[in-house]
């Protein structure tokens, strides 16, 4: 997944659609880069736990890296079926810890 922000500053990484068959194993990619920080500034369910997958089940998390650092994301999917081209809307952080709303339109 590629992001790019109105700022300039492009981010890309890897994205995971979280289904009832997803382990806690298949996501250890997404807290590379974030050490203990995961817990970081509040973001809730952002972890490597069983929590973690039954909050986010049936949406997208992504850790997606960018030249000042990572920024990770939840997207809830407008049609789950058709995965990330159906479209979605979410939230990212920053790696500062602003939080921004974030849309992507179905392909």
């Amino acid at each position: 997944m590629t992001a790019k922000l109105s700022t300039g500053v492009t981010y890309a990484g890897p994205f995971f659609q979280i289904t009832s068959e997803t382990t806690i194993e298949e996501l250890t990619p997404l807290w590379t880069g974030w050490g203990d920080r995961w817990r970081w500034r509040g973001w809730t369910y952002w972890g490597p736990s069983q929590s973690t997958l039954t909050h986010y089940s049936g949406r997208v998390l992504a850790n997606l890296t960018g030249a000042d650092g990572q920024m990770r994301c939840h997207f809830r999917l407008m049609r789950s079926s058709a995965g990330m081209a159906g479209g979605g809307q979410g939230r990212c952080q920053l790696p500062g810890g602003t939080i921004i709303d974030a849309t992507f339109p179905p392909t």
